[in-house]
């Protein structure tokens, strides 16, 4: 995600703890909500034209069932039954101090090959470690994941510890969690606490391998943006490649918690196939990626 890491500033060591160790997908946060009563679902209403700026569009441009959620957010209620994170990094928790080698646990949903990749990224956004592990359970089941990550370095420097997934057809990233973390090579650690939460991004539309025509994409979902309320929505194609782009804001009712977001993204392709909407929380340092979440799709011109 160069594009992202590249429009977005660096921050001070200070600065990137704190950010990373709040507002990244991190267990801790506290933001899984109970489940939600009923609630009424408004009548349908037309979609509001992309911009190319962020936007914060009205109820009145949602479908059915975003308005429901955009009204269960008013009331403060959860839009939807809790969905568990895809990739729960249960071990280091956020803020944790940490020595070589770092033990990563989790658990995690169902992946291609059950495989997963951990990799460790600086402040100045440089990779430090790459170690893939596997889910330890039959394939098509969600299961725990652990492995240790050895490392070296001169003195403590901030990291994000990344987990994610990869598609089997382009090798684009398909999931990803991280929680910030600080990294040294001798002293006593100080591994914090983690606690299971609900998915930071959930893309409630469109479905998965539903078909997209007409040159738009329709997304809708839920989500906690960590940097200044903003998520990235991105298509790309059967090859992997970046054929639509569009930022938006979470229409959050303050800065730090979740919301409602939704958008209409141009995209152009020629042929019909396979493809993938990814939505992106951006942040300004490290590799400027802080949580992904995605749905695989139909393209159609």
């Amino acid at each position: 995600m160069s594009s992202v890491r590249e429009h977005l500033p660096r921050l001070t060591a200070a600065l990137i703890l704190a950010a990373a160790g709040t507002a990244c997908n991190m267990p801790l946060s506290g933001t899984a909500p109970p489940a939600p009563p009923p609630v009424s679902t408004p009548a349908p209403a037309t979609s509001a034209p992309a911009a190319a700026a962020p936007t914060s569009p009205p109820i009145a441009s949602a479908t059915p069932a975003l308005a429901a959620t955009l009204a269960a957010t008013a009331a403060g209620l959860p839009p939807r039954p809790a969905r568990d994170e895809a990739i729960l990094i249960l071990e280091p928790g956020p803020g944790s101090r940490v020595t070589t080698p770092l033990r990563v646990a989790g658990i995690a949903d169902t992946t291609f090959e059950q495989a997963l990749v951990v990799r460790l990224v600086l402040d100045d956004g440089s990779l430090l470690a790459l170690e893939p592990t596997t889910i330890q359970t039959e394939m098509g089941t969600r299961g725990p994941f652990e492995v240790d990550v050895p490392f070296s370095l001169a003195g403590e420097r901030s990291a994000l510890l990344q987990v994610y997934s990869a598609s089997a057809r382009d090798g684009g990233l398909t999931h990803l969690s991280s929680v910030g973390v600080l990294l040294a090579l001798s002293g006593p650690a100080d591994i914090r606490p983690a606690q299971a939460g609900r998915e930071q991004l959930q893309i409630l539309q469109p479905r998965l391998v539903e078909r997209i025509s007409g040159g738009v994409a329709h997304v809708e979902g839920f989500g906690l943006a960590s940097f200044e309320g903003t998520l990235l929505v991105q298509i790309y194609d059967v090859d992997g490649n970046q054929v639509g782009s569009q930022s938006i804001i979470v229409q959050a009712p303050e800065m730090g918690v979740p919301g409602p977001f939704v958008a209409d993204v141009p995209y152009t392709v020629t042929t019909e196939g396979p493809g993938r909407v990814v939505v992106v929380d951006p942040l300004p340092a490290f590799d400027g990626v802080g949580h992904i979440a995605s749905v695989e799709v139909i393209l159609a011109p």
